[in-house]
């Protein structure tokens, strides 16, 4: 065919050779070389590619499957410029620029495809991870809460491979990947629930891995990923209001506080969160919220779920709101503001005694704890739920401030014992009885 390119060897009698692009055009004839040596036993003269031998080695074959996949490239891209122009108008030194040109670029996208495919997992969940922000997920991009925690499950992982003398490799994801990590997790003293959160981050990740065409088995589908349902705590409206009222002026006088600590704003702002069900994320931008005291709410958009909540205000919350003429403090580092939230705790007497249990190496572990050492910023939403539960709100009332779209998952923020459950129905019982 007119202006088509050919390829050939440039010493077909010899053990390896170079493989030339011919071009002829106007008369003319283009030979250039691609740096590229086979072995001429392996070249197929009719279709002017590599025939790949049986029996040969994987890494072989996946190499002169690139180098086939280069001279398609580099045979399409011509042909492509050849159908929209008329390159008998143009003279041979621009057919030879034009031509080298094509080379280039068709050896350059090739080499970046195969970068792209041939990336081992740990290159492709950091490059996955790095443009977490860019990428838009049910109209919005994913947020920089979400990118730390992939962040967080990416060292795990590394962790993981790095211990277990593991290749970066997506054949690690094999039937045995989820017996191997259990057990190398069980030995660091994980809980089940990050386990399984582990793997739900993992398939998100194997997943787009699996579209942009990477080696992927099958196998890493079957991983769990729903957890047990966590033992965690709520605390009463009179706990709540005991943290509130703690004097901190005077207990660092007493020098039972840091004179120099942050412990009292991380105290009004987790007051807050008892009475609104914020989350951690959405109380460090309270100074975003619309507080209106003529309807006596507030209403903000959520930023985990993107959602608008209005929340009627609580008396604790104008207060603090007036304490602080509306312009609240960030939030310190999580560790640090859990820690000073167990102070708090200890210091208002939030120390009845509780049974917390895990799940570890498939056994419900069982430990004795004060209240306060369970307190952490999330209790306050459990807390927040729980107590309006109590007080007899109806559940998708309160599932509206909390923006739980199911009541399957609200009812596990409810911190309700069976002896609380019965007073409650006592009282119900008392309104109907005749």
């Amino acid at each position: 065919m007119k202006n088509r390119i050919k390829f050939n060897l440039q010493y077909p009698s010899k053990k390896d050779s170079l493989i030339m692009a011919i071009l002829r055009c106007g008369g003319n004839t283009i030979k250039r070389s691609l740096n590229i040596s086979i072995p001429t036993a392996i070249w197929n003269k009719r279709s002017y590619r590599c025939e790949i031998p049986q029996g040969e080695k994987v890494r072989v074959a996946r190499e002169y499957n690139r180098i086939n996949k280069r001279l398609d490239e580099i045979e399409k891209r011509w042909s492509e410029f050849v159908s929209k122009n008329n390159v008998e108008i143009y003279d041979i030194k621009t057919i030879e620029s034009i031509f080298d040109n094509h080379l280039s670029t068709a050896t350059k996208s090739v080499i970046e495809e195969d970068r792209k495919i041939n990336r081992t997992p740990l290159q492709f969940i950091q490059e996955y991870i790095d443009g977490m922000t860019s990428i838009v997920n049910r109209g919005r991009c994913i947020s920089t809460r979400t990118q730390g925690h992939h962040i967080v499950v990416l060292k795990r992982l590394k962790s993981f491979m790095n211990d277990m003398r593991l290749p970066d490799s997506f054949e690690v994801f094999d039937d045995s990947f989820e017996r191997r990590f259990n057990s190398w997790a069980n030995k660091k003293g994980y809980a089940y629930n990050t386990v399984v959160a582990t793997f739900s981050i993992l398939k998100v990740w194997l997943n787009h891995a699996k579209k942009e065409k990477l080696e992927v088995g099958e196998a890493y589908h079957s991983l769990p990923s729903k957890g047990s349902d966590s033992d965690n705590i709520a605390l009463t409206s009179e706990e709540v209001e005991a943290i509130y009222n703690l004097d901190i002026p005077k207990l660092i006088e007493e020098h039972k506080i840091d004179a120099k600590s942050s412990i009292e704003s991380t105290r009004d702002l987790f007051i807050i969160g008892c009475w609104t069900g914020l989350r951690r994320a959405d109380l460090n931008r309270i100074n975003e919220a619309v507080f209106d005291f003529e309807s006596n709410t507030l209403t903000i958009q959520t930023q985990k779920t993107d959602s608008r909540v209005t929340i009627p205000l609580h008396p604790f919350v104008k207060q603090l709101y007036k304490k602080y003429n509306g312009n609240f403090p960030r939030l310190i580092d999580k560790g640090k503001a859990n820690a000073q939230l167990r102070e708090l705790g200890r210091l208002a007497g939030v120390d009845s005694l509780t049974l917390r249990s895990t799940v570890k190496g498939g056994k419900t572990v069982t430990e004795r704890l004060m209240k306060y050492q369970r307190i952490g910023f999330h209790t306050a939403r459990r807390s927040f739920a729980t107590n309006l539960y109590m007080m007899g709100a109806p559940a998708i009332s309160i599932m509206q401030m909390t923006g739980h779209t199911t009541e399957a998952n609200f009812l596990k923020y409810i911190k309700v014992s069976k002896e609380e459950h019965a007073a409650m129905m006592q009282k119900y019982f008392s309104k109907v009885a005749v």
